[in-house]
């Protein structure tokens, strides 16, 4: 009852600054500061909307591909570091596994696929349960094309040049294995240099010539801020889980620890998660299952914890755990 108690007054005390803190940063500096204002009352509503409990999801950031002709430029790098710094900032209850953690398994760096070259969405969520994740963030640069415009009236016409960037991601959840996003972001920054340097590209007339990275790394900034912003949204809105890694007698092993919170003595229920579905194109689903049992936490390390059976028989290893209320 205490931490019911706790959670409504939490909720009424964020819902009063999501009514009252847009008339306040204006007050106090003015419409220079509306985009900060919107990006801090979203972070608001987005913490009322998250379900009650105090563990950390943990979501695996992916290495992204590079489909367009911009190779060994650095620009999927670039684009990983941008969306990793808006994470941080608008989901901060929310643990990242990026590329340059000491940490960061060798099966997110190539990623399971299948024999049409799509994503295995099964493995791929079978093993982010291994490491303790709830959610992976896969994505690719798509397309990096240079257009021309022509503006204007009569005498007054003037040439536009344009780089479009297309990027896309898709959100994978370690539960079912489903997608919890999966979006295309295009943006046009126009660029105003005449002389353009090192990268080659094809524009619309298919003449060839250069395109400045820094125009590109800037559009990918601008992506990399909405998709961290989106990312952000589905991930938090999901309940945390975890998953039993092995069992032994009335012992069990779970892939979370200490990092995401779990104390000694926490008490989790146990969901049966056997149950396949297989969809389109030989897509596999992992369908939740009914409640079969408890555990309690015994020991707890940085990203493991061990327990035993508190109630149930049918305690396996796969099975997904939530916090009992």
């Amino acid at each position: 009852m205490n931490k019911k108690i706790k959670t409504l007054y939490i909720k009424i005390h964020i819902l009063v600054w999501v009514l009252f803190l847009p008339f306040c940063i204006l007050l106090i500096t003015g419409c220079s500061s509306y985009s900060n204002m919107k990006k801090t009352t979203k972070r608001i509503i987005r913490d009322y909307k998250a379900p009650d409990e105090d563990l950390k999801k943990r979501v695996a950031i992916a290495f992204f591909e590079n489909k367009t002709t911009f190779a060994g430029k650095g620009l999927e790098e670039n684009l990983i570091r941008d969306l990793v710094e808006t994470m941080q900032a608008s989901c901060r209850d929310i643990l990242l596994l990026a590329p340059d953690d000491p940490d960061y398994p060798d099966y997110l760096v190539k990623l399971p696929r299948k024999a049409s070259g799509l994503i295995d969405n099964f493995n791929l969520a079978k093993t982010g349960r291994q490491f303790g994740l709830n959610a992976v963030v896969t994505g690719a640069l798509i397309d990096i094309t240079n257009h021309k415009e022509t503006r204007g009236i009569l005498w007054f016409k003037d040439i536009h040049n344009y780089v479009q960037v297309q990027v896309m991601t898709e959100l994978y959840d370690t539960q079912t294995g489903a997608k919890l996003l999966d979006k295309s972001y295009t943006r046009r920054i126009e660029d105003e240099d005449i002389l353009y340097d090192d990268a080659s590209y094809y524009d619309s007339t298919g003449q060839t010539g250069e395109i400045s990275t820094h125009i590109i790394n800037d559009a990918l900034k601008s992506i990399a801020a909405d998709m961290g912003e989106q990312i952000c949204d589905a991930v938090v809105l999901q309940p945390w889980k975890g998953y039993i890694t092995s069992t032994f007698a009335e012992r069990v092993v779970i892939s979370s620890g200490e990092k995401v919170g779990i104390a000694p003595g926490d008490i989790f229920e146990v969901y049966d998660c056997k149950g396949v579905f297989k969809g389109a194109e030989k897509h596999q689903f992992f369908i939740p299952g009914l409640k079969t049992g408890e555990i309690k936490i015994t020991a707890v390390y940085p990203d493991r914890a061990e327990g035993v059976r508190f109630s149930g028989q049918n305690i396996q290893a796969g099975c997904s755990i939530r916090p009992k209320d």
